[in-house]
């Protein structure tokens, strides 16, 4: 996509007349590139369909922490949800379709559209004719999603073997004596000095910095008695449980862990009369693709160092955030990167 950033742009003064608060997921995505970063944040041409295993942690998620509303944020589908190339056409027509303001067409109505679709990302090219390339995604699952798009509009859609899966992975969770604690699953009323809040929003501002902060965190368990706070963060991969302190790195973990530790040390800690001696416990629960179960917890030698890498992260933030300047990463738009 050949995106055109001009500083004089309504879309960017628009963007810059309200405080911004960067979460984890928005500073990976200006890392990773700022032009995305702009289309998403300041165009708001943000990604309509989310891929299948992000929707599987969503309603992991949901299960474990806040399965009262689980029927608000999503709707099941009687099928089997579509995955891949045949998932991105669907999404593709009911943009088509939402543009139409006629709810009566069905997926068949769109078979040209289907063609052109399949054209552009090359697929079932090899195919004879355009109605056996039809015949791939006019199939009674694909039409059952279809019309569940109609349905859904603001929830999101998942089928009865992926709810079923995560049912099975909430279930071991709740099973395992570590996570049952961290969780603060078995939270009696003696246990009065122990607060425990699921799925907490929360936004700061940071003094000498002309944006805040922001994260939604999964679990988050304040001991009075011990003065300590615990973050506990779930995360589901497709890789072997023990490879995860590799996914830490490649995903950027380590940022979401600095970045919530600065939201609660300031909405919980800062102010306390004896806030030096209060500690701060980040928790990554991760559970596997096998159902394998192990809570990584950082230490605080590991922490210390995130937290100072993460001013050189402040650092380029700052560069693309005050200058407005969106259209290279950080080390190109300054010049400073020579092979």
């Amino acid at each position: 996509m050949n995106l055109q950033i001009s500083t004089g742009s309504d879309e960017l003064d628009n963007f810059y007349k309200k405080d911004f608060y960067f979460s984890y997921s928005s500073i990976n995505k200006l890392l990773f590139s700022p032009r995305m970063f702009y289309s998403h944040y300041v165009l708001k041409q943000k990604e309509d369909s989310k891929d299948a295993h992000l929707v599987t942690g969503s309603v992991l998620h949901c299960l474990l922490f806040e399965p009262d509303t689980f029927d608000d944020k999503f709707i099941l589908l009687p099928g089997k949800l579509p995955s891949g190339n045949n998932k991105i056409i669907i999404d593709n027509i009911f943009k088509y379709h939402f543009k139409s303001e006629n709810n009566l067409l069905s997926l068949d109505d769109y078979s040209q559209e289907i063609i052109s679709e399949l054209y552009t990302i090359n697929l079932h090219q090899s195919l004879k004719t355009d109605q056996q390339r039809l015949d791939k995604i006019l199939t009674t699952d694909h039409k059952e999603y279809f019309e569940f798009l109609k349905l859904s509009l603001s929830k999101a859609i998942v089928d009865q073997d992926t709810l079923s899966g995560c049912k099975v992975s909430v279930e071991i969770l709740k099973l395992n004596s570590s996570v049952r604690a961290l969780l603060q699953l078995d939270k009696t009323k003696e246990d009065a000095h122990i607060t425990v809040y699921n799925e907490l929003p929360l936004a700061i501002d940071v003094d000498n910095l002309s944006f805040g902060f922001k994260g939604i965190l999964d679990n988050v368990v304040i001991d009075s008695e011990s003065k300590t706070v615990f973050i506990n963060d779930l995360k589901t991969t497709g890789k072997n449980l023990i490879d995860f302190p590799e996914s830490v790195q490649y995903y950027k973990y380590w940022m979401q862990a600095v970045v919530y530790e600065k939201l609660v040390f300031q909405k919980f800690i800062k102010d306390l009369p004896d806030s030096l001696e209060w500690n701060i416990i980040v928790t990554f629960i991760v559970i596997d693709k096998y159902n394998q179960v192990y809570p990584f917890q950082v230490s605080q030698e590991s922490l210390t160092l995130w937290q100072d890498n993460f001013e050189k992260i402040i650092d380029t933030v700052k560069y693309h955030y005050e200058n407005k300047d969106y259209t290279l990463p950080y080390e190109l738009a300054i010049g400073n990167l020579k092979l």
